[in-house]
């Protein structure tokens, strides 16, 4: 059982009301002048409905819906609450809307959603923009409604709905309505025709109006005078008139209450529902009273607060005495009241009977936890005044929230709570602590753990251990190893005591740890024995990561097959158990990616690394950041896109450097010395290598593994300028240190590069042994762009064993077959299918500016747009072409005719 789901009850199936318009609305006419100046403006991006409560906004938001529904358009409904005004919820609850009118887009959007629960903050853009290429993918119109906008005032929120217009496809419109005018670009979109503004004054009731809802919809006998004077004093405001026709069904002297009132707006509410409430059976008032708290209502829930065991029944004789109780479902198992009606209730409610009040929100905390729906249940609590039992409600949730990577959510609530709540509870602070630690929120992570050393009862040694399993944690994901081992020494030791998810995480670290002090078949036995632990957590996190560790220990040792076994099952677990698109999906993708590249299967690694990337790489420990930066760098400059590799290096280079992260930025500087070498630049490559970081800032392998980088980089700059032997020293110092570590992979490398620098110092024979006495491995392995990444260089002396290969005279080892090294040195070559392309002109226009080498920015300036038009106008063209990058679109283009 999950966090959310109902512990041994069954709640009306369809919880997710705000996704449904109002279905059965009664006593409502046909807005018809309203209606067909809608129609008239069809077209328009935007309807915006806008007035204060009671003026019939989401009536008339329906009426339309259900005219476009009819006519084939995809009508997308979200009621908006007050948890909406954070990014996560809203995008969250966005695409549950779509997921029910959508056709077949259950799969990707259920994918965004658990992308969100991973990081609304780094993932927005991404998910909105991924939304609207799926709902430009879509033939029939699409329609998104928010109903009661005017709860939201969170700038992130109002950004993403502005995004959203902006980037809008054409099928795609926006209806919203608001207690107030949104502060929203209205202006621009009415310049350019692509609004339609609704106010008060157009939403009230004009005489015709009235007389029809008053007289011939609810059959009240009242003359044209009678009419007028309540169309007047109501100032055609509809909840008014809806409070009229109730309260004279049964008035003995209509002309007297007709009179009795006067004033507008609120006061004529107050004044008729008075009426209308007074009039009622106490039976009647009182259900009306209690079930008043909830915003929306089943019938157990009608029956938890009415005490009584008919709820269903309650509802339905309130809805059928027109009492402002609105179904929510076709099934009838929803309801909420009208906005003002509700807020009356409630308003009578603390006044009538105060003391009922934190009872009733009780009562209704209770029905919510046990139906499994934490928010609405801590909402409750809180309102209850019970910070206690709010409190008590998290933390019950909170590690399963953690297990199932949910840990937005989780920080969620926690948001609603005081900011104090947790202090004194250990176990709620370690699950902060987690949530934090895994969103890689470093800072808030170590101070909810120090919080929770300070709380912690002493002789508590289960929660002082996966403290420390915490912390080592922590210190992992900021390259630290000094001592991690120690901190989850105690959760292995006895492991059997502990929760499954302590020590695999324990065991992730441990492994972590051997592989950066090359103690890779450690490495890989203790995720063996880790297995049975992963097994039973209730997540795919630690699971993932421990296939990706052992993965990366194989590929150490260059026993590459087991590698793919392990990174294979790693990337489908996470696509399995947390979506493809995924935050431990993409970890896995970047190392599968790497692992492809290095088999020279580029097409797949490039798709699987720009899959990783989607979202930005700053993430995970820095094995998964350098395959999303540097390598997708490499591959990217080798496609010619030199600029676009440039600026993912700079992008990698600013993540180290906010991170702290020294490993990193010594991968980063390390692919840009190479392209810059690549480029002939090599007085920028030295420049680059004099700022390289060292390793004395960390421990261990850490800094050795920096330090490697650096005089990796060093001995490229060194031959580039001319000095071979200073070069080749460096080399040969390093390949004899891994070689002798078991660093098999590293150690293959260098010994490229070394047969590189041999050869461009002339030592022709030395560089064929130091080549031959890799490529054995190289061609076992199937791993033969290490011996393409060499360069030219490289490639002569390759070619020169192939015909010694064929001559029977290989210098050292086993000789491998000719046919292997001529393979070896194949090319990857790019192609394109002829079916037609229809480019539009801006798309044209576009292309040619970017095969005169201008950026992103250079392209939007011209074009007076913002760059992420360009990016979407770029994907269409990527996607017209099927080309992956600029260069290749560029080069696609020119074959097919529509370039110069």
């Amino acid at each position: 059982m999950t966090a959310l789901e109902p512990a041994g009850r069954t709640v009306p199936r369809t919880v997710s009301t705000r996704f449904r318009a109002p279905t059965h609305v009664h006593n409502v006419i046909a807005r018809e002048r309203l209606l067909e100046r809608l129609r008239t403006d069809g077209s328009a991006r935007l309807v915006v409905i806008h007035a204060p409560a009671g003026y019939g906004k989401t009536t008339l938001a329906v009426q339309r819906l259900r005219e476009l529904e009819a006519s084939g358009a995809l009508v997308a409904w979200l009621g908006l609450h007050d948890d909406d005004n954070a990014p996560h919820w809203f995008l969250s609850h966005l695409l549950g809307a779509l997921r029910r009118v959508l056709p077949g887009s259950d799969e990707p959007l259920r994918d965004l959603a658990e992308l969100i629960e991973q990081n609304a903050e780094d993932t927005q853009r991404y998910v909105l923009s991924t939304l609207l290429d799926l709902l430009g993918g879509t033939a029939a119109p699409v329609v998104l409604t928010f109903d009661d906008w005017h709860l939201i005032d969170d700038a992130a929120v109002h950004h993403a709905l502005v995004h959203l217009l902006d980037f809008a496809p054409p099928n795609l419109s926006v209806v919203l309505t608001s207690r107030r005018r949104p502060q929203l670009p209205m202006s621009r979109l009415r310049v350019r025709g692509q609004l339609v503004e609704i106010d008060a004054d157009a939403l009230r009731f004009d005489l015709a109006e009235a007389r029809e809802f008053l007289v011939e919809l609810n059959g009240l006998a009242l003359d044209r005078d009678d009419v007028a004077r309540l169309s007047a004093g109501t100032d055609g405001w509809v909840a008014a008139l809806q409070l009229v026709s109730l309260s004279l069904r049964d008035c003995a002297d209509p002309e007297a209450l007709i009179r009795g009132f006067s004033g507008r707006h609120h006061s004529v509410g107050e004044y008729l529902t008075e009426n209308v409430l007074d009039a009622l059976p106490p039976e009647v008032l009182e259900a009306l009273l209690v079930t008043s708290v909830c915003d929306r209502l089943c019938g157990e829930l009608a029956g938890e607060l009415t005490g009584r065991g008919d709820g269903q029944a309650v509802l339905e004789e309130l809805e059928i005495r027109n009492l402002f109780l609105r179904p929510l479902d076709d099934e009838r198992e929803w309801f909420r009241y009208h906005h003002l009606f509700a807020d009356h209730l409630r308003r009578r409610l603390r006044r009538d009977h105060p003391d009922r009040v934190a009872v009733l929100h009780l009562r209704a905390s209770d029905w919510f936890a046990r139906a499994g729906l934490a928010p609405e249940a801590v909402s409750h609590a809180l309102a209850a005044g019970e910070v206690g039992r709010a409190t008590d409600l998290v933390e019950q949730h909170a590690m399963s929230l953690v297990e199932h990577s949910r840990m937005v959510s989780l920080l969620g609530l926690m948001n609603r709570l005081p900011p104090t709540a947790a202090d004194d509870r250990p176990r709620l602070l370690m699950a902060v602590a987690w949530a934090n630690c895994l969103l890689q929120r470093t800072a808030a992570a170590q101070a909810a753990l120090d919080l929770l050393r300070t709380a912690l009862p002493s002789g508590d040694a289960p929660m002082e251990i996966e403290s420390d399993v915490v912390q080592a944690c922590i210190d992992i994901y900021n390259d630290r190893t000094d001592r991690a081992e120690e901190l989850v020494r105690r959760s292995l030791d006895r492991p059997w005591e502990h929760r499954p998810w302590v020590v695999a995480v324990g065991a992730n670290i441990q492994t972590f740890c051997d592989m950066h002090a090359t103690r890779h078949g450690d490495a890989r036995e203790r995720q063996r024995w880790a297995r049975p632990f992963h097994d039973r957590t209730t997540g795919p996190f630690a699971a993932v990561y421990g296939r990706c560790f052992a993965g990366i220990a194989a590929l150490a040792q260059l026993d590459v097959d087991a590698a793919e076994e392990q990174l294979t099952d790693a990337v489908e677990l996470a696509r399995r158990s947390a979506g493809r698109r995924s935050h431990a999906a993409r970890l896995a993708a970047a190392l599968l990616g790497e692992l492809h590249y290095m088999r020279g299967r580029i097409d797949e690694a490039e798709r699987l690394l720009e899959e990783s990337g989607e979202l930005g790489a700053e993430s995970g420990v820095v094995e998964f950041m350098a395959a999303g930066y540097a390598l997708r760098a490499r591959i990217r400059a080798r496609h010619g896109a030199r600029a676009e590799a440039a600026e993912l290096l700079a992008e990698g280079a600013q993540v180290a450097e906010r991170l702290g992260l020294v490993r990193l930025r010594a991968a980063i500087g390390a692919e840009r010395i190479a392209q810059l070498l690549d480029a002939g630049k090599v007085r920028d490559a030295r420049r680059v290598a004099q700022e390289l970081p060292d390793g004395s800032c960390r421990h261990g392998g850490i800094a050795e593994a920096v330090d490697r980088l650096r005089t990796s980089s060093l001995a490229a700059v060194l031959s580039a300028e001319g000095d071979h032997d200073a070069a080749a020293a460096l080399l040969e110092n390093l390949v004899g240190s891994d070689t002798a570590r078991g660093c098999v992979r590293s150690a293959t490398v260098l010994s490229v590069q070394l047969a590189g620098v041999q050869e461009r110092a002339a030592l022709r024979m030395a560089a064929e042994r130091t080549l031959a006495g890799v490529l054995d491995r190289v061609l076992t392995e199937g791993v033969p762009q290490l011996v393409r990444d060499g360069g030219p260089a490289v490639r002569a002396v390759a070619q020169r064993l192939a015909a010694r290969a064929r001559a029977g005279s290989w210098p050292v080892g086993r000789a491998p077959l000719p046919e292997q090294v001529e393979a070896l040195l194949g090319e990857r070559a790019v192609t394109a299918t002829d079916t037609p392309v229809d480019l539009t002109g801006r798309e044209l226009e576009i292309l040619r500016m970017i095969d005169t080498g201008r950026t992103n920015q250079q392209v939007a300036r011209s074009l007076s747009v913002t760059v992420n038009t360009v990016k979407w106008y770029l994907k269409n063209i990527y996607g017209k072409l099927g080309a992956r990058n600029r260069t290749e679109a560029v080069s696609v283009a020119r074959r097919r005719g529509l370039l110069a």
